[in-house]
């Protein structure tokens, strides 16, 4: 006798940078906005069947704030803007070996998230003490599918 598994799951893809540079009011850099695609699908055994939702979000790729757009409104821009145009941002982690908790029951918190501009060449700290599974959350939360993880 077998057991079937259904239930959700969500994917995210990072779609690129579209629309003229503009400062975030949050953390008051001036880049352009990340597009980001979330889609929801039903799955039966952990195969995804059908999409059950697609949500679409317009984000500084800084600090990671940004709002939700309807599909139609999101894809528009996306088409209006002249394509998709290359920023050169890295995202990567720091784990930080001198604060790293020691004891049996510890948790490691000692991760640090950055965003890298090639360009510039400026280092931004975008999140600090943070567990692996929350830099994981920010990875999937942003759509990278590559997060390096830089031993300090």
């Amino acid at each position: 006798m077998g057991m079937v598994v259904y239930g959700t799951r969500v994917f995210t893809k990072f779609k690129g940078y579209f629309g003229q540079r503009e400062e975030c009011p949050v953390c008051h850099k001036v880049y352009k906005k990340g597009y980001v695609r979330i889609s929801e699908w039903a799955h039966l055994d952990y195969i995804p069947l059908f999409p059950i939702k697609k949500r679409y979000f317009r984000m500084c790729p800084v600090c990671g704030r940004g709002n939700e757009l309807k599909s139609k409104e999101a894809k528009q821009e996306m088409i209006d803007m002249n394509g998709m145009s290359s920023q050169n941002l890295q995202l990567f982690a720091k784990h930080i070996l001198a604060d790293k908790s020691k004891g049996i029951l510890s948790i490691d918190s000692s991760y640090e998230v950055w965003v890298k501009d090639l360009f510039t060449g400026e280092e931004i700290c975008i999140a600090t003490k943070l567990t692996k599974d929350d830099v994981k959350d920010i990875k999937k939360g942003r759509g990278v599918k590559k997060l390096e993880i830089l031993d300090v």
